[in-house]
């Protein structure tokens, strides 16, 4: 790489430059002559301390003739690195507003950056260094966060993830619970201790589309029998509203006031289920048959968005791309009848 240099005219007023036809500008740039003595132009790095007897033009107020420049060695700054403190004042300033399960995702995945560089080289390295294919999105969500708002704070700039790519994810079907599967894993429910338990938890997260923290949280107190929906603290740490599930739900909280489970337990059931069943069983796998389920039954992509508390329509139509024209033309055959 060229090295690159200041110009300071001996002088104690400031000015502008211009060498070899380049720009003036207020930061006061300038190169080292290639063997002919011209100028090529401007670029970054270190370089050596030297005086010019000849007089380069020079722009700016009551330019002399017989200027001379002193050409100074810019030392290439050293790149600031993301430490646990920087961490710590990030995360801070994400307590209101956000979930604590956002939070411990945030520091979970910025845990790992502590040590490199925030530049776009550092957080190249980093990503490049993941082996969790699509996974990689959610670490450069975490860190475009992280970084913007150092940038902001004034901690760092220019901001490095402007001169980052979007890594590329795999397109792909992920796994949606069908109606089908959601009775085969109801009978494996039977089998267990607290089946009861188990499947009002399966039909809730089917029939409402519900996350996993949203059920794990839901009290008696917040269903309204009478509208068919129920109250629960979603993503963002905001309250929204929600389908209260079907009957098996209704029963169940008639006599208890909640699963009694806490988000890990039901994790660890659902992974029981899906083991026993060979189905790919997780709240989010039911969250998008949720969303294919409904679909199918003819509601538009923005209203499932809308009952499924999703921020971005994106989402559902990502989910739903497992339908096929047969789906489809079921659909457009039931409107039909109905009109």
């Amino acid at each position: 790489m060229a090295e690159a240099l200041t110009c300071t005219r001996l002088s104690t007023k400031p000015f502008r430059f211009s060498v070899a036809g380049w720009s003036s500008c207020p930061i006061y740039w300038a190169t080292l002559p290639d063997k002919s003595g011209n100028y090529k132009g401007l670029s970054r790095g270190g370089a050596v301390v030297a005086r010019r007897a000849h007089n380069p033009k020079v722009v700016g107020s009551n330019p002399t003739p017989a200027t001379s420049l002193l050409v100074q060695k810019v030392h290439k700054s050293s790149q600031p690195i993301f430490t646990e403190d920087l961490l710590s004042k990030f995360l801070v300033s994400r307590a209101n507003g956000l979930s604590p399960r956002t939070i411990s995702d945030y520091e979970w995945r910025l845990k790992r950056f502590i040590g490199y560089p925030i530049s776009p080289e550092g957080i190249k390295k980093f990503l490049d260094n993941l082996t969790c294919g699509n996974g990689k999105w959610n670490y450069f969500k975490s860190l475009r966060a992280a970084v913007n708002w150092l940038y902001r704070a004034g901690y760092i700039t220019p901001n490095p993830m402007s001169f980052v790519e979007t890594p590329k994810r795999q397109k792909k079907l992920l796994p949606a619970i069908s109606k089908e599967q959601l009775q085969t894993l109801l009978k494996h429910c039977e089998a267990h201790e607290n089946s009861e338990r188990d499947k009002a938890i399966l039909n809730l997260l089917w029939y409402s589309g519900m996350r996993l923290s949203e059920v794990a949280n839901v009290r008696t107190k917040d269903f309204n029998t009478n509208e068919g929906t129920v109250i629960v603290l979603g993503k963002g740490n905001k309250y929204r509203k929600a389908l209260a599930g079907n009957g098996v739900v209704k029963e169940w909280f008639s006599s208890h006031d909640s699963f009694e489970l806490n988000a890990s337990g039901i994790q660890m059931m659902l992974k029981r289920l899906g083991k026993e069943s060979g189905i790919h069983c997780n709240a989010h796998s039911f969250r998008r048959g949720f969303a294919v389920h409904q679909v199918k039954s003819g509601l538009s992509t923005r209203v499932v968005q809308t009952l499924g508390g999703w921020e971005q329509i994106g989402m559902v139509e990502r989910y739903t791309k497992s339908l096929s024209f047969d789906d489809a033309l079921q659909v457009y055959n039931a409107k039909r009848s109905s009109d």
